[in-house]
C-alpha cells in the first residue's frame, strides 16, 4: 500500500512539472506572437506601388444598332392596278435586270393602243392642214393648231409607253429582297412599295443614334470598331461616313452612319452589332493598371493611393471614362501627377491603414 502511494506521489509531481513547463512555453509563444503583431503594426502592411500616369486618349463612344446595306430602296410600280405575278420571295438574292413582279397589262396596253390611234389621227390631220396651207386654203393658225394637236398626241403615246415600261419591276442591281408587301391578284395603288430591296453592290453600314453631347465630338472619317452577335470574336473596322444635322423626331437622337470596311464576312441585313467610335479629339486622363482596382460597381471604381508621407493608404472613388485590357482611365480632381498607386495587397486594405512600401514598380505599362 505504501508503495502505491509513493508511485502516485511521483506521478503527481511529474504531472505538475509538465504543466508548469507547458504554461511557460505557451506564455512565451503568446508573448512572441503579440510582439510579432505589434512589430507588423508598427511597420505597416507591405504593399507594392506604381506611379500614376497621365495620358492622351480618345474616349470612345459606345453604340449599338442593326447592320444594313448602304443602299436600300422601296421598289414600286409607276401606275396602280392588279398584280399579275410576283417572281421572288423575302430573302431571295436577285441579279440586276431580273423581273421581280408585273401588273396585269390589259388596261395599260389599251392605253398605249389608244395613244397610238390618237397619234395616227393627229398626224393625218396635220398632213391635210399642211397641204391646204400650201394651197393657201388653210390659215396659219389652223396649221399651228394641227401641229400642237400632233405634239400632244406624241406626248400621250410617250406617257402611255412609259407607264407600260414601269408596270414591270426589275432589280436595279444585284441584291436581296428584304421584305415583300403585296401578293399576286392584289390591287395596288400608284407608288405603293411592293418590295424592300438592298443592293449588294454597295458596302454594309451600321446606323446608330447618339446624343447631342456626343455628336459634337465626332467628325467624318473618325474610326470605329464593332462586333456582331453572329461573330462575336470578329472585330470589324468602320469609319464615320455620315452625321445627321438634326435629331430624329421619335428618338431625339442624331443618326450616325458607320461604313464597314472590307468585312470579309457574309453579313446579313438586320444583324445586331455593338462597338465603340473613337473621336479624333484627344483627351487627357489618368491611367491606372487593372491590378490597382480594389472594387468596381458599374462605372465607379475604388483604389488606394499613398499619402504624401508614404505611410498610409488613402481610399479613392471615381468614375472611369475608358478602359482596355490592361488599364483603367479616369478623371479626378483628388489626384495629382506622379501620385503613388497601390497595386498589390489593396484587397486587404482599409482607409488610413498604415503601410510599408516594399517595391516601387517604376515602369510604364504598355497598351
Amino acid at each position: 500500500m505504501k508503495k502505491i502511494k509513493k508511485i502516485n506521489n511521483i506521478l503527481n509531481i511529474k504531472l505538475m512539472s509538465f504543466l508548469l513547463l507547458l504554461a511557460g512555453v505557451t506564455a512565451e509563444s503568446c508573448s512572441n506572437s503579440e510582439a510579432s503583431v505589434q512589430n507588423t503594426e508598427d511597420k505597416g502592411i507591405p504593399v507594392n506601388v506604381t506611379k500614376l500616369e497621365k495620358e492622351q486618349l480618345s474616349i470612345p463612344i459606345y453604340v449599338s444598332g442593326n447592320i444594313s446595306a448602304s443602299k436600300e430602296s422601296r421598289l414600286s410600280f409607276k401606275t396602280g392596278g392588279i398584280i399579275e405575278s410576283i417572281h421572288v420571295d423575302e430573302g431571295d438574292k436577285v441579279q440586276k435586270g431580273q423581273v421581280l413582279a408585273k401588273l396585269d397589262l390589259k388596261e395599260i396596253q389599251e392605253q398605249v393602243n389608244q395613244a397610238i390611234v390618237g397619234l395616227e389621227k393627229a398626224q393625218r390631220d396635220y398632213d391635210r392642214v399642211l397641204a391646204l396651207y400650201s394651197d393657201t386654203v388653210a390659215t396659219l393658225e389652223q396649221k399651228q393648231n394641227a401641229k400642237s394637236a400632233l405634239d400632244v398626241a406624241k406626248a400621250d403615246l410617250n406617257i402611255a409607253e412609259y407607264n407600260l415600261k414601269f408596270s414591270t419591276i426589275k432589280a436595279p442591281a444585284d441584291g436581296i429582297i428584304l421584305m415583300k408587301f403585296f401578293e399576286e391578284d392584289e390591287i395596288v395603288g400608284t407608288g405603293n412599295p411592293i418590295f424592300y430591296f438592298a443592293s449588294a453592290e454597295d458596302s454594309w453600314q451600321l446606323v446608330v443614334g447618339i446624343s447631342d453631347k456626343d455628336i459634337v465630338k465626332l467628325k467624318l472619317g473618325d474610326k470605329a470598331k464593332i462586333t456582331t452577335d453572329a461573330w462575336p470574336d470578329k472585330v470589324l473596322n468602320c469609319v464615320v461616313s455620315n452625321i445627321a444635322n438634326a435629331p430624329g423626331q421619335s428618338t431625339g437622337l442624331y443618326e450616325i452612319e458607320l461604313s464597314i470596311e472590307n468585312p470579309g464576312l457574309d453579313l446579313k441585313h438586320g444583324f445586331f452589332a455593338k462597338g465603340k467610335i473613337y473621336p479624333s479629339e484627344m483627351n487627357l486622363a489618368y491611367s491606372l493598371p487593372i491590378d490597382a482596382i480594389q472594387e468596381g460597381i458599374g462605372n465607379l471604381v475604388q483604389f488606394y493611393t499613398v499619402s504624401k508621407d508614404g505611410k498610409f493608404a488613402i481610399k479613392q472613388e471615381t468614375n472611369i471614362v475608358a478602359m482596355n485590357e490592361k488599364k483603367v482611365f479616369i478623371h479626378s480632381n483628388a489626384l495629382e501627377d506622379d501620385m503613388l498607386i497601390i497595386v498589390e495587397k489593396q484587397k486587404e486594405l482599409k482607409h488610413l491603414d498604415k503601410i510599408r512600401i516594399i517595391d516601387n514598380l517604376w515602369v510604364a505599362l504598355s497598351n
